[in-house]
């Protein structure tokens, strides 16, 4: 399989793509941004997942730890943390075959604006108490906020 670079972004041909989620899990970063008592939640704009309130985060790249991806994630959002600390895997299965394995790691808030981006369209901070009045949470975002709400009391 070769990857190729456009737009200084790593994508695999789609062709390629389409065969390799029939194949076996896709693995994916997600990061609990928090500061204080509040969690930053993005509005996400492409499948799966379209239009719910998600995580930041995406593919694993080659070479990539999970704090690196979650750094890279969080970067390319606009965002600065601070050591990002693993939580749990999540994996995730979906109605048209594809299969992927969400590792969650949690960061503080370090610094910085999000930025809408290929992906989310508009980023909220709220209270970890208030995710159930906020609306639609994708249901695997949702398992990792509770895993997490779990450990922090």
């Amino acid at each position: 399989m070769r990857l190729e670079k456009q737009s200084s972004r790593w994508f695999i041909r789609p062709a390629c793509w389409k065969e390799l989620v029939c194949k076996m899990p896709v693995p994916c970063v997600d990061t609990i941004i928090h500061r204080h008592n509040q969690v930053l939640l993005g509005r996400r704009t492409i499948l799966p997942y379209r239009n719910v309130w998600a995580l930041i985060g995406g593919r694993m790249r080659h070479g990539e730890t999970f704090p690196d991806t979650s750094i890279r994630n969080c970067l390319e959002s606009g965002l600065t943390v601070k050591q990002p600390k693993y939580l749990g895997i999540f994996p995730v299965k979906f109605p048209k075959g594809r299969h992927d394995l969400t590792i969650c790691m949690t960061a503080e808030y370090a610094k910085g604006g999000p930025q809408p981006t290929h992906e989310l369209s508009k980023y909220i901070w709220t209270r970890k108490t208030d995710l159930n009045r906020i609306g639609p949470i994708g249901g695997n975002y949702l398992k990792m906020l509770k895993a997490w709400q779990r450990k922090r009391p």
